[in-house]
C-alpha cells in the first residue's frame, strides 16, 4: 500500500526500481503562444530501492520573485485546475511525468521544474523549463494602440476623415449629373426653344 507520502501529493503509482539515484531530463526552454497549449516535458530514469513514487511542478516567476507550485495545483484555484493535466498511465509505466498546460497566459511565463518524490521526504529535480508566452491575445485592441504610440492612436480617426470625404465626393458627384441631366433635358424640349418665324410689320415675330 503507498500511504507515506503526505496528502498534497498525488501519488500516481508505485514503481520498485533499483539505482543508486533519480535522474530527472528537462528541456531548457519552450517556446508557445498566448491562448494556446504546451507539453512540459519531464522524464526520470533510475531511482533508488523505493516502491513509491509520486510528483510535484513548481513554477517561479520571471526574476525569480517566488515560487507556484502549478502540479498537484492547490485546491483553491480552481482556474488552474482546469487548464493542468497529467497522464498517471505515463507517469507509472513510462517514467514519463509531462505536464500539459492549456489556455496560456502572460503569467503562464516563468521556469517550471519537475520533482519526483521517492519519500515523503525525498524528491530530485530537473534543471528546468523556461516558458516564454509570445503574442498578443485576439481582441486587444487597447493593447495595440499603446504599443503602436500615436500612429496607433490617430488611425482610427484617420480613417472616420477618409469616409466622410469620399462621401461628400460621391455627393458632388452625384449633384453634377443631377445638373447636366437637367440641363440636356431642357435642351431637347420642344416648348422651351424660342418661336421662329418671319418679322411682321411691327416688327413682332410672326409664327410660322
Amino acid at each position: 500500500m503507498c500511504r507515506m507520502l503526505p496528502i498534497w501529493l498525488v501519488l500516481l503509482g508505485c514503481l520498485p526500481l533499483q539505482g543508486s539515484e533519480v535522474r530527472v531530463h528537462q528541456p531548457p526552454e519552450l517556446r508557445a503562444s498566448l491562448g494556446g497549449s504546451v507539453l512540459l516535458n519531464c522524464t526520470f530514469s533510475a531511482a533508488p530501492k523505493a516502491s513509491k513514487l509520486a510528483v510535484t511542478w513548481v513554477r517561479s516567476a520571471p526574476g525569480g520573485s517566488g515560487e507556484v507550485q502549478i502540479y498537484p495545483p492547490h485546491h483553491q484555484v480552481t482556474e488552474l485546475r482546469s487548464r493542468v493535466a497529467l497522464d498517471s498511465g505515463r507517469f507509472r509505466h513510462q517514467r514519463d511525468a509531462s505536464l500539459h498546460l492549456a489556455n496560456l497566459t502572460q503569467h503562464d511565463a516563468g521556469l517550471y521544474r519537475c520533482f519526483i518524490w521517492t519519500s515523503a521526504t525525498s524528491s530530485h529535480a530537473g534543471n528546468g523549463t523556461e516558458l516564454s508566452v509570445l503574442g498578443e491575445r485576439p481582441g486587444s485592441g487597447v493593447q495595440c494602440w499603446a504599443a503602436c504610440g500615436p500612429l496607433g492612436v490617430l488611425a482610427p480617426i484617420l480613417l472616420v476623415l477618409h469616409a466622410m470625404v469620399c462621401r461628400e465626393c460621391q455627393g458632388l458627384r452625384h449633384r453634377r449629373r443631377h445638373m447636366r441631366s437637367g440641363a440636356q433635358g431642357q435642351a431637347g424640349d420642344p416648348q422651351s426653344r424660342p418661336t421662329l418665324g418671319l418679322a411682321g410689320k411691327d416688327g413682332a415675330p410672326r409664327p410660322l
